[in-house]
């Protein structure tokens, strides 16, 4: 059942990926073999939790504070045996730097993206992608330290967790072999590459200036 319903997946979105925007190098499945839709099954059961453009690891250093070299990693705190989602912290070796929750399925730890100073700001960034069961939607979540409050807040944030955002990203965009979030064309503005709802399936871009919101329970 679980290979059908990736296969079915596979089909759908390389239909999405022949409607996007940009050039894609992606040959018909028709004129695959059985061995290269396997393959492009699993490329695309990899997707459910994971971003082809992205370097995802339990451990990253950067400096995100602006004054030196640092460490966050993850941490996996004590799960119940019925609740599938996992309790994650990311912590960093530094004690100016605070440990924050954050969420994925626990059979499916998220990993940790170094982003870089994408905002221009003299900082490094980074982010995660909410992992979980099933669905094509994925949030990534991504993170600026607030020097003056010595806490995490959002590098950008629109419309929330559960709603319409450029960060909710559907599967053809992850298996696109682009960041969701870059460097913007000069300091104080970011890039993010993103999909649209729809049936067509776009792949596109645009250039936002950071909200840096605070964390709060409402906005997870």
């Amino acid at each position: 059942m679980k290979t059908l319903y990736i296969c079915i997946l596979a089909f759908a979105l390389y239909g999405c990926q022949k409607h996007n925007n940009r050039e894609s190098s992606t040959d018909p499945i028709s004129d695959m073999d059985m061995t290269d839709l396997i393959a492009l099954c699993d490329t695309y059961d990899y997707l459910m939790n994971s971003v082809s453009g992205h370097d995802e690891a339990d451990t990253i250093i950067g400096n995100f504070t602006g004054r030196g070299i640092d460490t966050i990693y993850v941490e996996t705190l004590e799960n119940t045996a019925n609740n599938p989602e996992g309790n994650f912290i990311a912590k960093s070796n530094n004690p100016d730097i605070p440990a924050i929750q954050i969420f994925g399925w626990v059979k499916v730890p998220p990993k940790l993206v170094f982003e870089g100073d994408v905002d221009g700001d003299g900082k490094d960034e980074w982010g995660y992608l909410h992992t979980w069961m099933n669905s094509q939607w994925r949030y990534y979540r991504v993170y600026n330290y607030d020097s003056k409050r010595k806490e995490w807040r959002f590098l950008y944030y629109d419309a929330g967790c559960d709603g319409q955002s450029l960060l909710d990203t559907p599967e053809y965009v992850r298996g696109s072999g682009y960041d969701i979030v870059e460097k913007g064309p000069k300091p104080g503005l970011i890039k993010i590459n993103y999909g649209t709802w729809g049936a067509e399936c776009e792949l596109l871009d645009t250039i936002v200036k950071p909200t840096y919101t605070p964390i709060t329970e409402e906005n997870c």
